[in-house]
């Protein structure tokens, strides 16, 4: 079967999609928390797929090309902007296997760097990279953000890149946010989210959207745009315009797009996918559906989801 005609042809990837994982089967588990499971099964697949080196988000590729340099750049703009501010203290919430804070922590010796992730296995190959790195100013703590541990005070800066999504109780977040900043410190978090209902697009696209949050376990739906900047105001931080990122994160999308196609043009290897742990194989739907799903103005595309850069300032 010759997938490579598909990348557009949203009701061709849908058939697809079911006559691989079954439609039905996998929205049922709309709501339920798959969190530990998903991370858990999935780590070889990121490896393998996406970044060798561990990353787990998008790359950002602005000038339209993929590039493994994309995958930077969250933490290339967290170091920039500690450096501009004069902050030693920086805190990742959901760091995974350390890609980001070992970036950050490289580039500058003289902060002290905390990650922090509720999966004791990403902490375990976290530290061993840090150690392999021999950088000494950063260390990883198990920890939830739903809320914060109150042990965490005075950082001059929080991010957390692509794991907010899974935040239940915005405002419990945002505040424990604002009381581990220091005054004049900056929040910033990448993350996807819902610029409207996706059940009010057409039926196809509606379940295209549905399939691409329940396959990355986003079981609740994506958190709908602005919910964020209005919960960090409530707790008293300032935000900043957001910043729209859906374009320089597609070449990415359609480069996984692209390797999704080619391994289900081999029945070998749909039949492979159906004895794989399950959110392992689900992987693939999203790497099948991303480019589509995400609305690009410019191209006039009706869709839903928004990459989006959200950032605020504790008042001093």
């Amino acid at each position: 079967m010759a997938n490579s005609g598909l990348s557009n042809d949203l009701g061709g990837i849908l058939a697809l999609v079911d006559k691989t994982y079954g439609i039905d089967k996998v929205l049922a588990d709309k709501g339920r928390d798959l969190v530990k499971e998903y991370y858990a099964q999935s780590g070889p697949a990121y490896e393998r797929a996406h970044s060798k080196a561990g990353c787990m988000h998008l790359a950002l590729n602005p000038d339209g090309e993929f590039s493994p340099e994309g995958y930077r750049r969250q933490p290339r703009s967290i170091v920039r902007e500690l450096t501009e501010m004069g902050g030693t203290r920086v805190l990742e919430l959901g760091c995974g296997k350390g890609f980001n804070s070992l970036i950050v922590a490289r580039r500058l010796p003289e902060a002290e760097c905390i990650g922090t992730d509720l999966l004791e296995d990403h902490l375990v190959k976290a530290r061993s990279l840090a150690a392999e790195a021999g950088v000494s100013n950063l260390r990883y703590e198990q920890a939830s953000f739903e809320p914060l541990p109150d042990r965490f005070r005075d950082m001059d800066m929080i991010f957390g890149v692509e794991t907010l999504c899974y935040a239940q109780d915005l405002d419990k977040v945002a505040q424990s946010i604002a009381a581990a900043l220091r005054p004049g410190g900056r929040f910033v978090m990448f993350d996807v989210h819902a610029l409207e209902d996706p059940d009010s697009l057409p039926p196809d696209l509606a379940r295209a959207t549905r399939l691409y949050e329940t396959s990355m376990v986003v079981t609740r739906g994506f958190i709908r745009a602005g919910a964020w900047e209005a919960a960090l105001a409530r707790a008293g931080l300032r935000p900043d315009p957001t910043r729209d990122l859906s374009k320089a994160v597609q070449p990415g999308l359609r480069r996984l797009q692209a390797v999704g196609l080619q391994a289900l043009g081999d029945w070998k290897k749909r039949m492979a996918v159906k004895v794989m742990p399950p959110y392992m194989a689900r992987n693939g739907i999203s790497a099948l559906l991303g480019p589509l799903v995400f609305r690009l103005p410019e191209r006039n595309r009706q869709a839903v989801l928004a990459y989006q850069r959200i950032s605020a300032t504790k008042p001093a």
